[in-house]
This record gives C-alpha cells, structure tokens and sequence, in this order.
C-alpha cells in the first residue's frame, strides 16, 4: 500500500487554501478536545514537537503553555498560518525524513496525521519519534483506528470528491507496535462525542507512551 492520493490530495489542497480550518476535511472540528487533552500534559517548563503540524489549528492555542514548541509541516502553505510566536519554530519537512538532530522533546504528538501513512511509514515515523523522546517523556497519537482489525481507504472518495488514501490500523495493533520501538505504558483514550465516530468500523482513539 502506497499513499501518493494521499500525498497529491494535500500537495492540490496546499496550492489553494484559503482558511486554516480547510485541513480539516469536511470533518468536525476535533480542536477544543484536542487542545484540552493537550494542556492536561502541558508545562511551562516543557518543549514540545508537533509533527504533521498542518495550520496551527492544535498549537497555535498552546502557545502559552509550553516552554518551547517546534512544529514540522511539510507545506509551507499550510504552515504560514501558524503562529509567530516567539518560542515556535516552523519547520518545513517531510515526517519520514526528519532534519532535527542532537535535540531532543518531552512531548512528542502526532494529531490527525498516522493515518495517512502506511505501516512502513509509520514504522519509521514511530523509531524518528522514539530517538527524539527525552528519557521519561511522552508521545501523543490521535487518529481515527481500525476497532477491529485494520481498515484501509484506497481509491475514491465521495465525500471529498477525489482519489484519497488513509490507514487505519487497528487500534490494538497500533498500541504494540508502539511497544516494539522501546514505546511504555502505552494507553488508549476515548476522548470525542460518539457523534464524531461516523463509521462502525473506525473510532477516533488518542494514544499515549512513555519512554
């Protein structure tokens, strides 16, 4: 399984958007859940890097309550409406190849951006996240997850009108394989109304690791 509708369906939406909330696509608005989950875990003596930030829509209200954030979006359009505040840096770059080194996080999150990687991918985002984890630290993961096994869309969708690739691995499955990366005391959260799981095979889980 290869994502490149995945890929081209966000390479025509970056050339166009006009609103930050367009990344949302068609979805409801996750942010209020996210963020709240998010400032639970927060500190002002805390940095945080954000991976797959997209426009800011979870970070740009945690602004305050991190001592430094650092946030990787591959899309310079999507990333112009992330906030100028003093302490985030932007940086543009593909998840798979991360140019961050010799630096590590206490918080590492991934919100909305796991399922648009195959297993593979995943895989590699997962270790780069791991090798960029302080010891102690945590890593956040929120996507939409398979409930009972694994559940892959891979060719047209009505609903946003173009070719479209997701993977949504089975929620159980995620958890141990976060395990299999050195990942601890890996939990499952179910944090948004039930009207916001729209399919009875997928559910939007959070997951949380240590290191």
């Amino acid at each position: 399984m290869k994502n490149e509708d995945v890929i081209q369906y966000y390479d025509k939406m970056a050339e166009r958007i006009q609103c930050p909330t367009e990344t949302r696509n068609k979805a409801k608005d996750f942010s209020q859940y996210d963020i709240e989950f998010m400032k639970k875990r927060a500190s002002k003596q805390k940095t945080l890097l954000d991976l797959g930030s997209g426009t800011g829509l979870l970070i740009n209200a945690l602004v305050d309550d991190f001592k430094h954030i650092t946030a990787v979006e591959k899309y310079q359009n999507f990333s112009k409406f992330i906030s100028t505040s003093p302490n985030i840096e932007v940086i543009n770059a593909d998840l798979l190849a991360l140019p961050i080194k010799q630096k590590t996080f206490d918080i590492i999150s991934l919100f909305g951006v796991m399922n648009c990687f195959n297993l593979a991918e995943a895989k590699s985002i997962y270790q780069q996240a791991f090798d960029l984890l302080k010891p102690g630290g945590s890593l956040i993961v929120k996507n939409q997850m398979g409930i009972h096994e694994d559940v892959t869309v891979n060719g047209y969708s009505e609903e946003i009108g173009s070719n479209y690739f997701a993977n949504y691995r089975h929620v159980e499955a995620e958890m141990a394989l976060l395990n299999t990366f050195g990942f601890t005391d890996v939990r499952k959260f179910d944090i948004y109304p039930k009207e916001y799981n729209r399919w009875e095979n997928t559910h939007f889980y959070a997951l949380s690791a240590s290191k």
